[in-house]
């Protein structure tokens, strides 16, 4: 056996096996890949069936329900993962009723908050779809609270085919439902459709599961209690994450706003694997460990470093093509995206280097270090946001977006540092490999007569 994989069997020794490990990883990459190009191909079709503008709606009504969601959020699923009583039926019964009458406050509260927005963003469509995020509510609430214990069980296989299933048959009810009718109520009612079938799906992830409505005092306020710290981090972690579309949404056009949204998405495949790979794998490895300081930081040195490096070359690949493959992928109405992208996908590497370090962090129990960031984010994104729309443009969004996430960094940094390991040299070097492919392929590629020069890359143009 060799030191390496000695090393690597002693992190994850919770597994026994470094073969186990690899193949929970297999199922997450594997399932995360086809949740990603599912959805890259939905894309691609409803770009064909709707307008920019609807997509713009979608993006804003999105991220208003996600925003009061983790306005109202008490860690359930995190109670769910971290608590040694999980397995208890009144723990996981509590859990699952608190969900439920989560939901149905968050209805409620819907309707109330409707006039506010319809009134904010100054849009008659508004007035029609808003109201159907209630029904997101208490879809999301009816979730059955097996997907978290599948979490905690460390069941890969069953939450990647849940994953991939879920996505596929909302994939399909999203599209026949904009099919049959390409409009605003096509696409919400598509929505609607879609986020039944998680809700359904979810009850047939752990069979052994038995629902029972009730509330178990003591578990209720251990919930509760443990949910105060999350619902801070939420909304810090909401607030930092979707200003750009929140401040987008009220200053460009709900087109432009679309546009926007599309270099988000494709920029943002990248960003969710390391989240997904940091909260299921990363985070409850570290946590798990005996090492701390150097002797940590020497293990996670090498896988890590194989994950950024490669991650570095594929971002740096897809910059570079991004403009062909914008002009191949997309219609004419969607070609503002191939600008956007090289911005977005910069802030998309800086927040896969974010998400890992974050995740070390909140293994070592070090939570704060991960708010600091946050707050540091959220804070540059205020002060940079509207200077960079006013003198640039929507384009300026996505550099906003780079320069937040280094403060975030820097604070993350920080916090290793205390904790005596941090991996600034290769994060260094990573970018140095991102930037550099990008710039040579999107030379090479001009020279063969595709695309445009290098030196138009990450340049501030005007929509």
């Amino acid at each position: 056996m060799t030191d390496n994989t000695r090393s690597f069997s002693g992190f994850f020794k919770q597994l026994h096996v470094p073969e186990l490990m690899l193949k929970r990883l297999g199922w997450a990459t594997a399932g995360y890949g086809i949740v990603q190009a599912i959805r890259f191909g939905s894309n691609l079709v409803l770009t064909r069936i709707l307008a920019p503008d609807l997509f713009g709606v979608m993006i804003l009504l999105t991220t208003l329900r996600v925003g009061i969601e983790l306005f109202t959020d008490i860690g359930i699923a995190q109670n769910v993962v971290s608590s040694k009583n999980a397995e208890d039926p009144r723990f996981y019964n509590t859990a699952w009723t608190l969900q439920i009458l989560r939901g149905i406050l968050l209805a409620l509260l819907t309707f109330v908050l409707v006039p506010v927005f319809r009134s904010y963003y100054d849009d008659p469509r508004l007035s029609f779809v808003l109201p159907f995020m209630a029904a997101f509510f208490i879809l999301t609430g009816g979730t059955s609270i097996g997907l978290p214990l599948a979490v905690k069980r460390l069941a890969t296989h069953r939450t990647a085919t849940f994953e991939v299933v879920s996505t596929l048959l909302g994939t399909v009810a999203l599209i026949l439902s904009s099919w049959l009718s390409p409009d605003i109520l096509g696409l919400v009612i598509g929505n609607v459709l879609a986020s039944c079938m998680p809700t359904i799906l979810s009850y047939f992830i752990l069979r052994d599961l038995r629902y029972s409505p009730m509330i178990d005092r003591t578990y209720a306020f251990e919930i509760i209690g443990f949910g105060k710290w999350v619902f801070v981090s939420s909304v810090v972690f909401f607030l930092s994450s979707n200003l750009d579309r929140l401040v987008l949404a009220k200053y460009v056009s709900f087109a432009a706003l679309g546009v926007y949204g599309i270099a988000r998405s494709l920029a943002d495949v990248f960003a969710s694997f390391s989240v997904k790979l940091g909260s299921e794998l990363v985070f409850p490895s570290v946590a798990a460990s005996d090492a701390r300081g150097a002797e940590l930081q020497r293990r996670l040195a090498h896988r890590r470093g194989q994950f950024v490096f490669a991650s570095a070359a594929a971002i740096g690949s897809f910059v570079a093509v991004s403009d062909v493959l914008v002009s191949f992928l997309y219609d004419s109405r969607y070609h503002g995206a191939a600008v956007l992208l090289p911005w977005v996908c910069l802030s998309a590497w800086m927040m896969i280097l974010n998400t890992l370090n974050e995740n070390v962090m909140l293994g070592l129990g070090a939570p704060k270090f991960s708010a600091f960031g946050s707050v540091a984010k959220l804070a540059g994104l205020l002060v940079l946001l509207p200077l960079a729309l006013q003198s640039y443009g929507i384009v300026a969004a996505g550099a906003a977006l780079v320069a937040a996430e280094c403060l975030r960094y820097a604070c993350l940094s920080i916090g290793q540092a205390r904790h005596g390991i941090g991996f600034a040299r290769q994060d260094v070097l990573a970018t140095l490999i991102l930037l550099g492919t990008a710039f040579v392929l999107r030379a090479a590629m001009f020279q063969a007569g595709l695309g445009a020069p290098a030196h138009q890359l990450f340049l501030m143009h005007r929509l």
